[in-house]
């Protein structure tokens, strides 16, 4: 118990850390951005606020990643409502959830599994054209699949996708404006609830 705590406790100072560190490069952003609307010179203006632009995406990473390490109270979740709720704020039509008609319910923190399904979901929008999730309910487990019609991670890629501040192909355009953090949040998160993340040739699969 006091070894549990104890690493509760540095989880917290660490998401602490780091959200304080994001916060704080918030406010000069905000600063430079206020003087280049002012700036004349258009041309140097734009290429300054895609910099700009760029480093708060990249703060976005790491506040989501300091928040997915602070407790969250445990609650019975229903996948259904959870993952409806999901497809309802995608607003998508290209992110197809087929509802069971069985109710699939699981003890866990909401809004971590939610973040963690978004990340998942909102890769395969990115990059292929149509994203296809299922429930299933299971011997004393839960299986959820995410499908989609992108390229797809090379096999040799599979294990190193997990790893933080990981990314496949770093000469990729969007590269820069981001840290490669959405998998390994979404793996700490499945991993927190005693689950496992796999990946295969066209699915992701949470159980």
């Amino acid at each position: 118990e006091k070894m549990r705590k104890r690493i509760q406790r540095h989880l917290n100072q660490r998401s602490e850390m780091l959200s304080g560190i994001s916060h704080d490069l918030r406010t000069p952003l905000t600063r430079l951005k206020l003087q280049l609307a002012m700036l004349k010179q258009k041309e140097i203006s734009e290429n300054m606020s895609k910099d700009i632009d760029e480093m708060e995406k990249m703060l976005n990473d790491y506040l989501q990643f300091a928040k997915t390490q602070i407790r969250e109270d445990t609650v019975l979740i229903n996948l259904n409502n959870l993952l409806n709720s999901i497809k309802n704020s995608f607003n998508n039509s290209n992110f197809f959830f087929n509802d069971s008609d069985t109710t699939v319910e699981l003890k866990g923190r909401p809004t971590a599994l939610k973040r963690s399904f978004e990340n998942i979901i909102q890769n395969g929008l990115k990059y292929g054209n149509k994203v296809y999730v299922e429930v299933q309910k299971g011997n004393n487990r839960v299986l959820v699949l995410i499908d989609d019609d992108g390229p797809g991670i090379p096999d040799s890629e599979y294990d190193n996708v997990f790893k933080p501040f990981y990314k496949i192909d770093k000469g990729r355009a969007d590269s820069k404006s981001s840290v490669g953090l959405g998998l390994s949040i979404a793996s700490d998160i499945v991993r927190s609830h005693g689950g496992n993340i796999k990946l295969n040739k066209s699915l992701i699969k949470f159980e």
